[in-house]
């Protein structure tokens, strides 16, 4: 006796194709009635912003340095706020997100030679011998 019958097998299938029908409609209903969310993390937003106004607050007091220096004649304080600059600048770079210099690697040559791209050689004369004379004695 077996299993699968004509009569049983339409049955499955008009069971699945209902089960399909109603995962279809459900999931169109769910798309309808779902709130519109924002595609973004708001933890991400944040960490951005907070880059953001951190690098201009950086920049600003790189600026306040330059120009405190442009007026310092004392070796002491000039030490001092050129290290503070030294301190600054890294943090500005950090933030910025730029690499140290020298530490990226240039990209290699992602070109590759395909046989298909070699020129074919000539052809060489294979040099088979012609053996008129058969007294003659073969060289081979």
């Amino acid at each position: 006796m077996s299993l699968f019958t004509t009569a049983n097998a339409r049955e499955m299938a008009a069971r699945s194709q209902a089960a399909r029908r109603q995962r279809t409609t459900q999931r169109e209903a769910a798309k309808e009635n779902a709130a519109p969310q924002s595609q973004t993390n708001p933890q991400q937003d944040d960490d951005a912003l907070f880059v953001a106004k951190r690098l201009a607050r950086v920049r600003k007091q790189l600026d306040r340095i330059d120009g405190m220096i442009e007026k310092e004649t004392d070796p002491m304080k000039l030490d001092r706020l050129a290290s503070a600059q030294a301190r600054l600048a890294e943090q500005e770079r950090l933030l910025s997100g730029r690499p140290l210099p020298g530490s990226r690697k240039p990209g290699k040559d992602r070109r590759t030679v395909s046989p298909h791209d070699l020129p074919m050689p000539d052809p060489v004369p294979c040099g088979v011998a012609k053996l008129d004379d058969p007294d003659e004695p073969n060289p081979f």
